[in-house]
Parts: C-alpha cells; sequence; structure tokens
C-alpha cells in the first residue's frame, strides 16, 4: 500500500509539474495596472509606459505595439476586432486589434489622477498631492454603435465606434475613473462625486442616480474607482465609503450594501450563480457575499490589498494582492493555494512584509503619516513587491496577469 500510495503522488505530481510556473514573460518599460484582454490566439496588455502590446499567447512574442502619449491606466476592450482603451495623453483610442492599426482617437478635456493642495489631510498643506492609489482611468463599454467611457473632466461620453466623433456627453461632479458599464440600453458608472449615474444609452439623459457615502472630514472613505457589473436586474458596484452596493438596475434603490469595515471595495465583482466574489483593500480580504442578502458567506484573508477582481476557472477562483502574490480558492470548500509570487515579492518579501502582510508601520520605517512624502515613499517600496493591481485572465489552463512590476505573466494551471 505504501509503494502504491507513493506511485500515486508521483504521478500527480508529474501530471502538474508546472504548475504556478511561468509558460512565459513579457516586460514593458513601466507598471501595469489593468486586465488584460483576449483576441484570438493573441492577448493585448496595456502599460503606463505609453503603449498597448499585442502578444502571441503561446509564446509571449510581440505581435505589434501601439504608442500613445502617456501612459495607459484604461483595461482594454475588444468589440468586433476593434480595441478601445485610455490614455494619460487625454485621448481615448480605437486601434485594429489585429494589426495595431489606429482608428481613431478622441480628446477629452484631459486625464489626471485625483489631488488637490493638502490632499486628504497631508501636510505640507500648500503642496499639491496626488492620490497614490487612483491608479485607473475610466474603462470603457460597448453597444451596437457606441463606446461609453468617463473622464477625469468629469464627464461620461458616448462616441460612434466607427468614427469617433461625440454623440453625447453627460458632466458629473467629479473625475470619472471609475469603468463604465452597459445593459438594457442603460450605461451605469460610478463618478468621484460619490454618486453611481445610470444613463440612457441613446440619449444620455439621466435615469436615476444614487449617492455611496461621503467623508468631508478626511475625504479618506469617499469617491468610486470601482466598474459596476450588472447581473440580471441588479448593478454592484463597490466604493470607497468600504461599502459592497447592490442596486436596481431600473430604479437605482438600493437592495443591500455590504461593509468591508474600513476598507475600499475598489475591485469589480465577480457573480456566479447565487455568490458575489470582491475584494478588499486594507483588510486584504476576498469575500463570498450571498446576491440576494448581501451577507458574507465566507471570506479569506491575505497579506495585501486586493484591487483586482478575481478570474474564475471552473469550481476556482484566480485573484492577485498588493504582496505580488497570485492565490487560488477553491469555491466548494474554500480552500486557498498560493500560485505564484513574483520575482520582487520573493527578493523583497522577507524586508518589506510583516509575516507576510503589507504593514504600513515597517515600511514607512517610523516616518511620519501626515507628509505627503512618507505616502510617495511607502508606495514606491511597496512596488517593489510587483503588486497585482488588476484582474487576471484565464484562458486553456493558463493565467495571463499583469503586475505594477511592469510584467505580463503567462502562469500554467496545470
Amino acid at each position: 500500500m505504501l509503494v502504491l500510495s507513493l506511485l500515486l503522488i508521483q504521478q500527480a505530481h508529474a501530471q502538474f509539474r508546472n504548475f504556478g510556473k511561468p509558460k512565459w514573460t513579457y516586460r514593458t518599460q513601466d507598471k501595469i495596472f489593468t486586465t488584460p484582454a483576449l483576441f484570438r490566439q493573441s492577448i493585448l496588455t496595456a502599460s503606463m509606459d505609453g503603449h498597448l502590446y499585442s502578444l502571441q499567447r503561446t509564446n509571449g512574442r510581440l505581435n505589434w505595439k501601439f504608442k500613445t502619449g502617456a501612459g495607459i491606466a484604461t483595461h482594454p476592450l475588444v468589440t468586433d476586432s476593434t480595441v478601445y482603451f485610455g490614455s494619460y495623453d487625454g485621448h481615448y483610442y480605437a486601434v485594429n486589434a489585429g494589426n495595431g492599426k489606429l482608428q481613431w482617437k478622441f480628446q477629452t478635456g484631459g486625464e489626471r489622477r485625483v489631488g488637490s493642495k493638502g490632499y486628504l489631510g497631508m501636510t505640507p498643506a500648500t503642496m499639491y498631492m496626488e492620490d497614490q492609489y487612483d491608479l485607473y482611468l475610466s474603462s470603457p463599454a460597448t453597444d451596437s454603435a457606441h463606446v461609453f467611457f468617463g473622464s477625469s473632466d468629469s464627464c461620461i461620453y458616448a462616441v460612434n465606434r466607427k468614427s469617433g466623433k461625440q454623440v453625447w456627453k453627460y458632466k458629473t461632479n467629479g473625475p470619472v475613473h471609475g469603468g463604465v458599464a452597459y445593459s438594457n440600453n442603460m450605461v451605469v458608472v460610478g463618478s468621484w462625486d460619490t454618486n453611481v449615474y445610470a444613463l440612457d444609452a441613446v440619449s444620455g439623459k439621466l435615469i436615476w442616480k444614487f449617492k455611496t457615502g461621503e467623508d468631508p472630514k478626511t475625504h479618506i472613505l469617499e469617491g468610486i474607482q470601482s466598474t459596476p457589473v450588472v447581473a440580471g436586474n441588479t448593478v454592484y458596484i463597490g466604493a470607497r465609503d468600504a461599502r459592497l452596493y447592490a442596486l436596481d438596475l431600473h430604479s437605482g434603490q438600493r437592495k443591500w450594501e455590504h461593509s468591508a469595515g474600513n476598507a475600499w471595495v475598489v475591485g469589480s465583482v465577480v457573480v456566479v450563480d447565487n455568490h458575489v466574489y470582491v475584494g478588499t483593500s486594507d483588510s486584504y480580504l476576498m469575500l463570498d457575499i450571498n446576491a440576494s442578502t448581501g451577507e458574507a458567506h465566507k471570506q479569506t484573508k491575505g497579506g495585501g490589498y486586493v484591487f483586482g477582481a478575481p478570474a474564475v476557472y471552473g469550481n476556482t477562483l484566480c485573484y492577485g494582492d498588493f504582496t505580488g502574490r497570485l492565490i487560488l480558492i477553491n469555491t466548494p470548500n474554500w480552500q486557498t493555494t498560493s500560485l505564484f509570487d513574483t520575482p520582487g515579492r520573493t527578493e523583497f518579501g522577507g524586508q518589506l512584509l510583516d509575516s507576510g502582510n503589507i504593514s504600513f508601520m515597517k515600511i514607512a520605517a517610523g516616518a511620519s503619516p501626515e507628509k505627503y512624502s512618507t505616502a510617495v515613499a511607502f508606495m514606491n517600496q511597496l512596488y517593489k513587491l510587483g503588486p497585482f493591481a488588476a484582474a487576471p485572465v484565464i484562458a486553456e489552463s493558463t493565467v495571463y496577469a499583469t503586475s505594477t512590476d511592469g510584467n505580463l505573466y503567462a502562469i500554467e494551471l496545470k
């Protein structure tokens, strides 16, 4: 029996000998904050080096790259062989997904990170400061005729998919960095002004808006970065007010809200049957929430912020966190497995992490948390780990995951 058991273990190990190993790695020249997009046998990824890359999925070889005038912080969307995305150069682009040729570009009122003098009460009060966690621009959605996206200029735009000409725009009262959802001839998107907006996709007229929480004293727990997800007649959207909301698609009425304590809900949800899966920031959680009631079934605590949604592969969730680790959860029994650590986590984890967890006090090394320079230095140290800031995608037993170390990783699942 012992010999038979050893043989079975050896066979299982041989069957999954590549599990968690990179098939290939493609390095860009700056951080990647966005989820890659699949197109036929290629994968498209955007980088803060200002390029959109098309790579062969089998080996990571470059098909083509398209250059913009600044970093790209939107998830690329492929619809009918065209890829749509936005750049900090103040343009949204339509590019042929097969050959990388420009089809059109549309100029917004300008793209920037959220910020102000003395932002979030940090010092010195006279200095202009950017939000170090405002990592994304608004990712697009499409219908048969339009592409929809938000902008730092506080507007939501509808642009003709073929010509790139503006059809309508709707002005909110804050930067729109959350992605857009389209469903039932409606456009749904959140703004930094704390409101969720539902607009008529044809006219751009307001159907309803829903107000999330405000934090008038510090402004830390307010604003929306999450991309809404529509499932059936329900809109699921997270906010920096530390809540996940379920709203009626047609009326905007709240069905339920789930409190995440003092942790932002930045990433989008994934809805499977009656389960809503979503990550949190400072509590380092991946949650399994009842889609009908908003009550948490289960949770897993990792070591760092979870800003990206999980990818679903059968009964398995795959997600990354800010410690540079990809994690698998078997949903029937909620067992977790570490799939992959970035080289940065391997090299700097012992120095920067406290028992595998992000610790501000350890990384900041006693520097004043009120100073903006401390916040910047903290993030720069954190980036050494190669955090995963976006959702991975899974195809043909391979996880494709982007990291702020500038790499797109193709990781074996078998």
